[in-house]
């Protein structure tokens, strides 16, 4: 019985951020109260307090299963023992913005993350995780880079944090252009291509460590 309650209890929390996610989607995250997700989810908002304390607790618990989508690809590119680090990086980008285009989640999230005319204390709320996560990023990217290095797949007198730097915008510069405008091009589709030449920039070596 324990089981079946404990199992039931995970349905019910995946179903809360499930319609978490459809009424964000239609009124924004600074007008959804916790009532609209529960008449949304068909359960009481007693029922979502006992998953979540508030609603940036919520959101915070969705930016957590975004992030344990690409924990492992993120791992193995930052492993010591991974022979094609800068090929691991490319394949976890790609899986990344693929996730965008097929996840409604994670596309929702960072609609909510960039939507400037949202001032809620929940959208600051995420804001600052995200930033949390962008400055974690950034350690993590110079470790690939470094790795890359001892590799041979970039220069031995690479500049590692100011590649860290290029990657990271990059990446933003990217994720910011297609969210806000989507019309522009296919990220998906493309995303092989802009991770390759991302990729191929930073081999050319103009990043070189400064006498």
């Amino acid at each position: 019985m324990a089981r079946k309650t404990k199992e039931e209890a995970l349905e019910t929390r995946s179903a809360i951020l499930d319609a978490a996610v459809r009424v964000f989607a239609v009124k924004g995250a600074a007008h959804a109260s916790l009532a609209d997700i529960a008449h949304e989810a068909g359960v009481t908002r007693g029922a979502i307090y006992w998953h979540f304390a508030n609603k940036a607790d919520l959101l915070n618990s969705l930016w957590d299963q975004v992030l344990l989508l690409y924990a492992p690809l993120a791992q193995a590119s930052e492993s010591r023992d991974e022979p094609d680090p800068l090929g691991k990086m490319r394949d976890l980008y790609i899986s990344f913005f693929a996730g965008l285009v097929e996840d409604p989640r994670q596309l929702q999230l960072f609609r909510i993350l960039f939507d400037g005319n949202d001032q809620s204390k929940d959208a600051e709320a995420i804001r600052l995780r995200h930033l949390c996560v962008r400055q974690e990023r950034f350690f993590g990217i110079q470790t690939v880079l470094r790795n890359a290095c001892d590799k041979n797949q970039l220069p031995a007198d690479f500049d590692v944090p100011l590649g860290a730097v290029v990657v990271l915008s990059y990446i933003h510069g990217l994720l910011v252009n297609w969210v806000g405008t989507p019309e522009l091009f296919d990220i998906k589709k493309e995303a092989p291509r802009l991770i390759d030449a991302l990729l191929q920039m930073l081999r050319c070596g103009v990043l070189l460590r400064q006498a």
